[in-house]
C-alpha cells in the first residue's frame, strides 16, 4: 500500500529537519530549499516513501540514516554544480603522488538521479571530489605552516582549523587554552585562511569556512570509506 499524504508530510518533515542540521553554514542556508526539494524527488521516484514505514525504533533509525546519506550526497551535488569543489583533469590527476596514488580513478554515471540501493548512495565520483578536495585543503595547509616559525601560532592553526568544533571556545579562548599570545587571533586565522584558499583554488577548492567544510568533507569520506 502506497504512503498516505500525512506520511509523505512526515517523510518531508524529517528531511527538512535534517537539511537544516546538516547546512550550518550561514553562506549556503540559501541552498536548504532546493536541496530538501532534490532528496524529496529522489526518494520519491525510488518509491522510498511506499516501500518504508515508521512501524518501528529500527525502521526510523534506518529512514533517518539513509535521508541522511541523501541529504549529503544531494548537498554535495550542489556544491560541486556552484563551483565549491570540482573534479581534476586527466592531467591535474596524474600529476598527483603520495596520498593521491590510491584514489581509484574509474568511468562514473551520474548518480542523483539514478536508482541507487540501500544503503549506499555516494558515487566513486563523489568520493573522488570530496578526497581531492581534502586533500588538496591539508597539502595548502601543512606548506603554508612550515612558514610559521612560531611554534605557539602553529600550534593555535592546526587547532583552529582543524579541530575547531572539538575545542568549543570562541576563538580568543582557544588562543589563551593552546599558549598562544595574541591580540586578534581572529583576524590572524582570516588571514591564514585567505592563504589557504588562494594555495587550493588553482585546484578548484575554494576555504572560505573550514570549520564547516572541513567537518562536511571528514563525514563524507568516512561515510564511504565505511562502506569500502
Amino acid at each position: 500500500m502506497g504512503a498516505n499524504n500525512k506520511e509523505i508530510a512526515k517523510y518531508l518533515l524529517l528531511i527538512k529537519k535534517i537539511t537544516a542540521w546538516k547546512i550550518k553554514s550561514p553562506d549556503h542556508k540559501y541552498l536548504v530549499d532546493d536541496v530538501v526539494q532534490e532528496v524529496f524527488l529522489k526518494l520519491f521516484k525510488q518509491n522510498f516513501f511506499d516501500e518504508n514505514k515508521f512501524e518501528s525504533e529500527d525502521d526510523r533509525k534506518m529512514i533517518t540514516s539513509y535521508i541522511r546519506r541523501t541529504v549529503h550526497s544531494c548537498y554535495l551535488d550542489q556544491l560541486i554544480v556552484l563551483g565549491f569543489i570540482r573534479r581534476l583533469t586527466k592531467a591535474e590527476r596524474l600529476s598527483l603522488v603520495g596520498p593521491y596514488e590510491n584514489i581509484k580513478k574509474k568511468k562514473i554515471e551520474d548518480t542523483c538521479e539514478g536508482d541507487i540501493a540501500l544503503p549506499p548512495i555516494e558515487s566513486p565520483e563523489q568520493y573522488i571530489f570530496v578526497k581531492e578536495a581534502y586533500q588538496w585543503i591539508k597539502s595548502c595547509f601543512d606548506k603554508l605552516l612550515l612558514n610559521i616559525s612560531n611554534f605557539d601560532r602553529q600550534k593555535f592553526f592546526e587547532a583552529a582549523f582543524w579541530d575547531f568544533n572539538e575545542y568549543d571556545l570562541p576563538l580568543n579562548k582557544l588562543a589563551v587554552h593552546i599558549g598562544y599570545s595574541s591580540s586578534n587571533p581572529t583576524q590572524e586565522l582570516k588571514r591564514f585562511i585567505d592563504k589557504i584558499s588562494l594555495c587550493t583554488q588553482p585546484h578548484g577548492v575554494v576555504v572560505t569556512n573550514p570549520h564547516e567544510q572541513i567537518q562536511f568533507l571528514r563525514e563524507l569520506i568516512a561515510h564511504s570509506e565505511e562502506r569500502t
